[in-house]
């Protein structure tokens, strides 16, 4: 059978060795088909440093750093720079742990073809079309077959034969390995590659990914990787309904193919049910990148939350107006981008509230953050904002406001208890905005409306003097902010669950979410009210 990478022996040699033998050891070696994946993206992104002269980067010259500098460059688009993590995670477990998953193999390894594919689209024929992928078929007989009646001579006869077939395919794999090892000295050798500046290259990175169409056992992949990187234990092959998984206290499930009485699919299994400990808090539908992600959460999702089994009632919590589960999540794996909204991103519906729809988010909930919301009361919050005084908003011995910045404050809880998510407030310079913030994160923190704010500055200059008026405006009973709540400064990367305000600049914030190669990253919930310094509040939930 010819391999499905030999589109690539043209223009990337390496990269046709590396995925060929990736195939010859899917069904005899799976830890060496996992290791030469691996080695397929690192030597792309080598390719990729090579053929675009990108600087490598200073410091630690390695392959997660490496990728960080192409992102960057805007040569990684989020949904690739998936894919190499992926490749990147499943390498790492194979070589320390010696992992030889055989289900993780097949699906990485067409991954790992529709991977070369839009490279070949971005640095070998621009107009290149695959021709699809076929899993590589297994070369063996039955015992029956091989050890059924025979003479001792016939029998004889087929071990001799069977043992240079091994010697064979061994001799092969050798000359494969040797090859690769050779092209891997010089990566240019051979290579036909489109000249392009390097913003055309990005144009052309982004322009490829439409053309990349994962499958669902593929998104799926994704998706636990990314839901593992907030506090879930997800593994969408292993922890399964069908193989026994099942809710446990202490533990954080994400549990794949989950049974229901539904009938709007063929088998009325949810894609994922998560639990936190026994707690049915959410169902997850994984679809195709084409799918129109919302209305599966209207289709299907609804659908699953509804038709719990009674077996299960169990781990209902509560039941709202019909609805077993109440958070609710359809995705088809990629990173939200406005101008594919309804096609890409993670959309979610909180189902407690009928009125409630569904809207997009750039990340996933944490266990931790969906039982915070589970907690949060917000018709009794936005009650409570209402008739809370504002005495402490104009005493003069504390913030000593001017009525135009109660105005402001006033303005911006009824949007807020109105639903609106994004608020502009726009004060002249010395008009004191710190100080305005100052008395509505703490009226919105009070009376229970958010539970963790973050305040974004632009440079470190700002949140200095942030952090300056939190530490010395008294508020309430000679307290200052700073004596209220646990607040985390500038210096401190992370947070914990009694953090109440994080001081923290825009760059920090991207490196934590866009550059971050490590095992844990921030949570959508981790914050519900982002205060923008001298731009905009953004309410999230």
């Amino acid at each position: 059978m010819k391999s499905n990478y030999a589109f690539l022996n043209d223009h990337f040699p390496a990269l046709a060795g590396m995925g060929s033998l990736a195939e010859d050891y899917l069904y005899t070696d799976g830890n060496s088909c996992l290791i030469k994946l691996g080695l397929f993206g690192e030597t792309m992104v080598n390719l990729m440093m090579a053929l675009d002269g990108v600087i490598p980067p200073e410091g630690e010259n390695t392959h997660a750093n490496r990728i960080k500098t192409l992102k960057r460059e805007g040569l990684i688009p989020a949904a690739i720079d998936d894919i190499f993590y992926a490749l990147r995670k499943a390498r790492n477990r194979a070589v320390h742990e010696g992992y030889d998953g055989f289900d993780d193999a097949v699906i990485l390894l067409e991954m790992a073809y529709k991977l070369g594919v839009w490279f070949m689209q971005v640095y070998g024929d621009w107009q290149y079309e695959p021709g699809g992928f076929e899993l590589p078929k297994q070369q063996h007989h039955t015992e029956a077959v091989r050890y059924g009646k025979k003479t001792k001579a016939q029998l004889k006869q087929q071990q001799q034969q069977e043992a240079a077939e091994k010697a064979q395919l061994v001799s092969q794999l050798e000359e494969k390995e040797a090859l690769i090892t050779a092209l891997q000295k010089d990566l240019r050798q051979g290579l036909a590659a489109t000249p392009a500046t390097l913003q055309q290259r990005a144009r052309q990175a982004k322009t490829a990914i439409d053309h990349l169409n994962l499958s669902e056992a593929e998104t799926r992949y994704l998706i636990d990787t990314q839901l593992g990187k907030v506090g879930w234990e997800a593994d969408s092959v292993r922890l399964t309904y069908a193989n026994g998984v099942r809710p446990e206290k202490g533990r954080n499930l994400a549990i794949a193919e989950w049974p229901t009485d539904s009938t709007v699919s063929k088998t009325g299994y949810a894609d994922y049910a998560l639990f936190v400990s026994t707690a049915l808090v959410g169902i997850i539908e994984a679809k195709r990148s084409a799918i129109d992600i919302p209305a599966v959460i209207d289709y299907q999702c609804k659908s699953y939350a509804q038709a719990v089994k009674e077996s299960d009632a169990a781990y209902v919590i509560n039941n709202w107006d019909g609805y077993k589960a109440p958070f609710l999540f359809a995705t088809n794996g990629r990173k939200y981008l406005k101008q594919l909204e309804t096609k890409s991103g993670i959309w979610f519906r909180d189902a407690r509230n009928e009125a409630n729809i569904p809207r997009a988010l750039q990340g996933w909930m944490s266990p931790e953050g969906m039982m915070e919301l589970l907690a949060t009361d917000i018709a009794a919050a936005n009650t409570a904002l209402k008739t809370m005084p504002a005495n402490f908003l104009t005493d003069t011995n504390g913030l000593n406001l001017r009525p135009y910045q109660i105005e402001a404050i006033t303005a911006a809880e009824t949007a807020i208890i109105q639903g609106q998510e994004k608020i502009l407030l726009s004060m002249a310079t010395g008009t004191g905005k710190t100080r305005t913030m100052l008395g509505l994160i703490y009226r919105l923190l009070k009376t229970g409306r958010f539970k963790r704010v973050l305040f974004l500055v632009d440079r470190s200059a700002l949140g200095e003097q942030a952090q300056d008026v939190f530490r010395e405006v008294k508020l309430e009973d000679l307290m200052t902010l700073d004596e209220i709540y646990n607040i985390k400064n500038l210096d401190d990367r992370d947070i914990d669950r009694e953090t109440k305000i994080h001081v923290a600049t825009v760059q920090s914030l991207v490196k934590r979410i866009l550059y971050n190669d490590a095992d844990t990253i921030p949570a959508v919930s981790d914050y519900d009210l982002i205060v923008v310094d001298d731009a905009v509040i953004l309410g999230l939930n």
